[in-house]
């Protein structure tokens, strides 16, 4: 004759019948809740399917206006663009030097003092928060228009990502490694040198490399503000109703976009 349950394993077997309907009220409640945030985002933006095919025939009447593109005004726009993609290499190199160290004295792992991460984690928030148009409105105030307020503009807006981008890279690394060198007397700095650091490389760079990218694309929209570069030709063609010489000055960044997309991704490629 087999013995009798006990008590605990007669709880048991009664309570494992409430587990899925407890997951199935609980997920149940989560769409509930994600397709009343999507309601709630769609109602309140005026998001419109009716609208936006209403207003089609005058989009395409403006892709009408725009064609064929002003091909004449190329020669013009090649300084632009050069300007453009040298805001964009200046702003990414510097903001990935300066990232490194805030990068390092942020990371829980490697940083000198906890009170120094607990410092500089806020700063690296704070800088996140302000987007990089903001930044450049300053700027020209500062030091008028031109580049220079563009790439000043880059840099502070690339330090709060990087510096988190770094942090996190270098808090993620395989702990063995570290804690080999730390059980054969290594320093910390000498752990953080020869463990840390080689592994968080690789991947820090191939972020800085992915910036760039959109560094081209963020320093097109600061011309708006007269940070220059190509995005300012592109303000002034709207503002004065030249469609032709739009279309013409969008099919160059579109260049300039695809090229920095093949010379990413190739370099991505040989560092991962």
């Amino acid at each position: 004759m087999s013995a009798p349950p006990t008590v605990s394993a007669a709880v048991a077997s009664r309570a494992l019948p409430l587990a899925p309907r407890r997951f199935t009220a609980l997920r149940t409640v989560a769409i509930v809740c994600g397709v009343a945030v999507l309601v709630w985002a769609f109602t309140g933006t005026g998001f419109s399917p009716v609208e936006l095919a209403e207003g089609l025939p005058n989009l395409f009447d403006l892709i009408g206006r725009m064609l064929p593109p002003d091909i004449t005004i190329f020669p013009s726009l090649i300084e632009p663009a050069l300007e453009t993609v040298r805001m964009a290499i200046v702003g990414t190199a510097c903001a990935a030097v300066v990232s490194l160290p805030l990068g390092f004295l942020a990371a829980r792992n490697v940083t000198p003092h906890p009170a120094v991460r607990a410092v500089i984690r806020p700063i690296l928030n704070a800088l996140r928060t302000i987007p990089e148009l903001i930044f450049a409105l300053l700027f020209v105030a500062a030091v008028g228009l031109g580049p220079f307020a563009g790439v000043m503009a880059l840099i502070l807006g690339n330090l709060g990502f990087l510096g988190k981008i770094y942090s996190e890279t270098l808090e993620s690394v395989d702990p063995r490694p570290v804690d080999a060198l730390s059980g054969l007397g290594a320093t910390r700095a000498q752990t953080a040198w020869y463990a840390v650091v080689p592994q968080a490389v690789p991947i820090m760079a191939s972020f800085v490399i992915y910036l760039l990218e959109i560094n081209f694309r963020a320093a097109t929209i600061l011309g708006v503000v007269g940070a220059g570069g190509i995005g300012f030709e592109l303000t002034a063609a709207i503002r004065l109703f030249q469609y032709q010489n739009m279309a013409m000055i969008l099919i160059t960044i579109g260049v300039c976009v695809a090229f920095f997309d093949f010379i990413s991704a190739y370099l991505r490629k040989r560092l991962l």
